[in-house]
């Protein structure tokens, strides 16, 4: 499942992002991206991508109503760029595939974390951005964000707040500081619909 849809030992942070995650190790936070929810209309349904008019520097862009197969799809690319570059996670997943294809060679000297920052910044062009509504480079993004953690509270979740930037993305965190279970699983069920919400609403535009 997407992150956006994952629990982690502190509050899980909704950052509303996009690539397929495994649950996070203890102590991490979990980001969350925004695709359909499980059993709302069209989940699970490849829908194809309109053309976004906001800013992107080239790069593609999430947006609020895409399914985890339109993030999979979005975020292949970036995918097989880091692995042919050398990423050690991409290192990882082809030695253990079993298909055959010989994993990149590390540079000599190189530590896993170089390896990994070099081939990050040779595939940026095909990071995909997070939803306008929710990049931080959005001047109206605090308000989206802001109006979200309100619906989210005004549909029953207890503890919900609103957090600082984390590199290109606005988010909030579900639990509070004791990790309350009832606001995790509540808060991701409905992050989606309050966040569809208010974009109907025109706020974070």
């Amino acid at each position: 499942m997407h992150l956006l849809r994952c629990l982690a030992a502190a509050s899980a942070l909704v950052a509303l992002a996009a690539c397929s995650n495994p649950a996070p190790p203890s102590g991490q936070v979990a980001t969350l991206s925004t695709p359909e929810a499980p059993g709302a209309p069209g989940a699970g349904k490849t829908t194809t991508a309109a053309p976004s008019a906001e800013p992107d520097s080239g790069r593609p862009r999430e947006r609020l109503d895409m399914s985890n197969d339109d993030l999979d799809a979005l975020n292949a690319p970036y995918a097989a760029c880091l692995t042919q570059n050398g990423s050690p996670k991409g290192r990882k997943v082809i030695s253990g595939s079993g298909s055959g294809q010989p994993a990149p060679a590390p540079v000599p000297g190189e530590t896993d974390q170089q390896a990994e920052e070099r081939a990050e910044a040779a595939c940026l062009s095909k990071h995909p951005l997070p939803p306008w509504e929710l990049d931080s480079s959005n001047p109206h993004a605090a308000d989206f964000v802001h109006a979200v953690v309100q619906c989210l509270r005004g549909k029953g979740v207890r503890y919900v707040d609103e957090e600082p930037p984390q590199g290109d993305r606005m988010g909030f965190s579900l639990g509070g500081p004791q990790n309350d279970a009832p606001s995790i699983s509540k808060g991701m069920d409905l992050a989606p619909v309050c966040e569809k919400e208010v974009a109907a609403k025109g706020i974070g535009k």
